[in-house]
């Protein structure tokens, strides 16, 4: 905001004494003192001020003496009223200002250090009918001195918001303290977004290029191999790594201690892919090392490292909206630091053979004869090369514990097998909707390790299919079920 001269609603009141004293020398038209005329220049104590106006009446040019006489205060101590200044020493400004004008109206000497009101002087102009006010008002050097360090430090303080930072930004810029040196250089372009920072636009420009040379400057190493390989339920061999540096002089220089966001592939609770996130710090040597924990999903996935500049991020959110497209290039640069390596997943399962046991049922309770689930799920295991039998068992069997389940029928498992898989799949309902049927199944299946009696798998599923009939949306509804559901969790669950 611009500083302005203000004047109080009570204006200047002049007391009877003082009206009597102007409108007595008007009056008499006493000799013009020589103050008047010319300025006195500084003596070995005090500085000289003198404000002089006119006006239709004694008060009124009175008050506006008293504002011309601020105003040469100020310009004295290098104050510039036409200047924008931050709000905090705009109320300075404005203390001091009234201080010195309640100092001259009731010509006080106790309000400011230093400073007196030593004289008034009225001329009346006959022609025009006008008063002309002077003041003649001493302050003591020394004191004057100190109000003027006092006034430029809070304007070298608002330069100093920028300038310091980006200075501080400019050394560690030089010394290859790329991350450090961005930080700094978006603190000045924060700083210097304030409407009232002279040149703002030229300053926050120009530190929003210097942060974006710096985050451009930085780039990831991957010392080690990009890809990585591991066994299900079996954690990687090696931990992955990660380098941080900057160019400078044609060497890669480490960057220490700068925040990396690491996420790898993790199996949520509803059986579907997701990750987990960990942050993590990057050593002396620009470094940062995780070992990942025993894969719980088969397949590929990726480990994925970015860039943790939140804090800056954070401060740029105070810059206005008006310079949204320097913010949105750095913010593109911070978010473009990046990479990535595959993550493959593999599984010794399909080398283990495994025998089927899945037993079919109707919403009635009655246990089926086709074994539809369990024909889905052996042609999903098939086509990835497991080595499958299904076992020839009384399907009431179902129903009684996994250990009780072994213990009757191993003499029935063909040689070799190694695992068993049992469980069954029910119809629950079916509806028609419009010409066609919908069947609803679910199910439940369990793998266990026949030589440590090791539960691998336990799941519950269902599954809904659709069919112009209602036989086929049953078939459908447990083959599916088989296939799509248990077979898949399997083939990315299964060690």
């Amino acid at each position: 905001m611009r500083q302005k001269t203000s004047f109080s609603s009570g204006a200047v009141l002049v007391s009877a004494a003082l009206l009597g004293a102007l409108l007595a020398s008007c009056a008499t038209t006493p000799q013009t003192p020589s103050w008047v005329l010319a300025s006195p220049p500084p003596d070995g104590s005090n500085t000289w001020f003198v404000g002089s106006a006119a006006g239709a009446d004694a008060a009124s040019a009175t008050n506006a003496a008293t504002s011309n006489l601020i105003v040469e205060i100020m310009q004295y101590i290098g104050v510039d009223i036409k200047v924008q200044v931050s709000s905090v020493t705009q109320e300075t400004l404005n203390k001091y200002s009234e201080e010195l004008r309640q100092t001259i109206e009731v010509q006080s000497s106790n309000r400011i250090a230093g400073f007196k009101v030593k004289e008034k002087f009225v001329q009346f102009d006959k022609t025009s009918k006008r008063v002309t006010v002077y003041i003649l008002a001493s302050y003591l050097t020394a004191d004057l001195n100190k109000e003027k360090a006092r006034i430029a430090a809070l304007f070298q303080e608002k330069s100093d918001a920028v300038a310091k930072p980006e200075a501080e930004g400019d050394a560690l810029a030089a010394s290859g303290k790329a991350l450090e040196a961005a930080d700094r250089y978006v603190q000045a372009m924060v700083a210097a977004s304030g409407s009232d920072i002279e040149n703002a636009e030229i300053k926050l420009e120009r530190n929003a290029d210097k942060a974006r040379l710096q985050i451009a400057s930085l780039s990831f190493i991957l010392p080690g191999n990009p890809e990585l390989k591991a066994l299900l339920g079996k954690a990687p061999a090696q931990p992955f790594e990660l380098r941080l540096v900057t160019r400078k002089g044609g060497q890669n220089v480490p960057i220490p201690g700068a925040s990396i966001t690491l996420s790898y592939p993790r199996k949520l609770a509803n059986g579907k892919l997701g990750t987990k996130a960990e942050t993590l710090v990057t050593d002396q040597g620009g470094m940062i090392r995780l070992v990942l924990p025993a894969p719980d999903f088969v397949g590929k996935g990726r480990v994925y490292a970015q860039l943790d500049l939140s804090s800056a991020l954070e401060l740029l959110d105070k810059v206005p909206k008006k310079y949204d497209a320097l913010i949105s290039a750095l913010e593109d640069e911070i978010r473009g630091k990046t990479a990535e390596v595959t993550y493959v997943v593999s599984s010794q399962a399909a080398s283990i053979a495994i025998a089927l046991f899945v037993v079919d049922i109707d919403e009635r309770g009655i246990i089926g004869q086709q074994n539809v689930t369990q024909t889905g799920l052996m042609e999903t295991l098939g086509k990835e090369g497991f080595t499958i039998r299904a076992l020839a068992l009384d399907p009431a069997l179902v129903t009684v514990s996994t250990d009780q389940l072994i213990a009757l029928t191993r003499n029935t498992f063909p040689s070799g097998m190694g695992r068993l898989a049992f469980g069954s799949g029910k119809i629950v309902s079916v509806r028609k909707e419009g010409a066609f049927f919908v069947a609803s199944a679910s199910g439940s299946l369990k793998v266990v390790d026949l030589t440590t009696g090791q539960i691998l798998y336990a799941s519950e599923k269902s599954w809904q299919a659709l069919a112009s009939d209602e036989a086929t949306a049953r078939r459908n509804a447990l083959k599916e079920l088989g296939s799509q559901v248990f077979g898949k969790d399997l083939l990315s669950s299964l060690p």
